[in-house]
């Protein structure tokens, strides 16, 4: 089977020289491992801070370590009673053509019910996208009808799933932030935003003041820095923010931080703004996934998925996050 390694710790942006693609043989399962066929592998930008070892989350990563990554894979041999042959699970695969995963809290496996749905919708709607944006905007932004909803990094993997459940709970009026005029096309015309708006081009703040006249609500947040500030200088009494992710600042050391003014603002307003991990919310999965896939059969949620093809595919998939070039769930179809 082929695997990908790591073949260099980064240095800024991740480079193809930084991973190694390796033959190896099929693994056999002992007692307690089951053995799974990877059949989609996805990215996320955090997964430069598992090469750089900046998370306190996940093991560190050494040079000729498998790349660290989830997937959706199905059980092909089981020597563990938690599982049997034919599951479908997401879980910690890693890249390569197949994997041992053990009955441990470390992969956090979770098996998938919604079998009668693609099961690539494991990386991305009912996976920990999907998830993620249902906590987010449900259960810390308690979104309600009536509600002004703001989401940056809106046709990314989790914005492009948070705009469809906000939608999905009743706000009267959703925005995203997107770079470039394609993606904010896609958000209007396959995500469900009723305004897109363009952060490279000048006046974003501008614009935010025209389509927020009375103040934002509900803010996701996926990118942070400067953007987050701003927001805060706009939000309404008892606003609400979601902090998801701030990729504006992944690649830049500490002390560039943008560093922010208008934080005071969370108190002048009685606001609540929360960050959360989504890793901490497992006891709900299964319930997620129910409401998850209800909204996909009744037509409320469509999922955008961005497929590569071929494990040889893995490295640049995760590149293209950083310089912005996908659209929706970024992942890889590594098998049938």
């Amino acid at each position: 089977m082929k695997q990908w390694v790591m073949a260099k710790h980064p240095k800024g942006l991740v480079k193809p020289k930084d991973f190694r693609l390796e033959e190896v043989p099929i693994p056999i399962p002992g007692e307690g491992e089951v053995l799974v066929k990877t059949l989609y592998l996805g990215v996320a930008p955090v997964m430069l801070r598992y090469m750089t070892n900046e998370t306190s989350f996940e093991r560190p990563m050494g040079i000729g370590d498998v790349m660290i990554g989830r997937g959706v894979g199905m059980v092909m041999e089981s020597h563990s009673p938690a599982f049997k042959k034919g599951d479908l699970l997401q879980t910690k695969l890693g890249w390569r053509e197949y994997a041992i995963i053990k009955d441990d809290p470390y992969y956090m496996t979770y098996k998938m019910q919604s079998k009668d749905l693609n099961p690539s919708f494991g990386v991305g709607a009912l996976g920990m996208n999907g998830f993620t944006a249902v906590i987010g905007m449900r259960d810390i932004c308690k979104v309600k009808a009536g509600d002004t909803v703001l989401v940056s990094g809106a046709a990314g993997s989790v914005g492009s799933m948070a705009g469809y459940v906000a939608k999905a709970l009743g706000c009267r009026k959703l925005v995203g932030i997107a770079g470039g005029k394609e993606k904010c096309q896609l958000l209007l015309d396959k995500l469900g935003y009723d305004i897109a708006l363009d952060y490279k081009q000048p006046g974003l703040y501008e614009q935010l003041d025209v389509h927020f006249p009375n103040g934002i609500d509900v803010f996701f947040d996926n990118v942070g820095g400067e953007l987050l500030d701003e927001v805060l200088g706009r939000i309404t009494r008892r606003a609400r923010i979601a902090i998801c992710g701030r990729i504006s600042e992944y690649l830049i050391p500490p002390e560039e931080y943008h560093r922010p003014k208008n934080m005071y603002r969370i108190g002048l307003k009685d606001a609540k703004m929360e960050g959360f991990f989504v890793y901490d919310y497992q006891e709900h999965y299964p319930e997620y996934e129910l409401q998850l896939a209800t909204w996909i059969r009744e037509g409320k949620l469509i999922p955008l998925e961005d497929i590569g093809y071929g494990l040889e595919a893995m490295p640049e998939a995760l590149i293209s996050l950083y310089k912005g070039t996908n659209g929706g769930t970024r992942m890889v179809k590594v098998a049938d």
